[in-house]
């Protein structure tokens, strides 16, 4: 039965990292050609990135504690 939990925690983690990258702000656009250029991450990729690391924390938080 906790597993389950743990799988809706991280699905959890999932649909709001895919939301927080979606999300737009009015009257903001790409940035002017004149900024100095940065290595290329998109929001959806960088909030994959946490949500991923965030359930491979939990499922390892999960087994730990059930080993003890």
């Amino acid at each position: 039965m906790k597993m389950f939990s743990i799988a809706a925690a991280a699905a959890s983690i999932s649909a709001f990292a895919a939301g927080v990258a979606h999300a737009t702000v009015p009257g903001f656009g790409p940035p002017p050609p004149s900024v100095t250029p940065v290595p290329e991450i998109s929001a959806l990729e960088g909030t994959a990135a946490l949500a991923a690391l965030a359930a491979i924390v939990l499922l390892t938080w999960e087994r730990r504690r059930r080993a003890h």
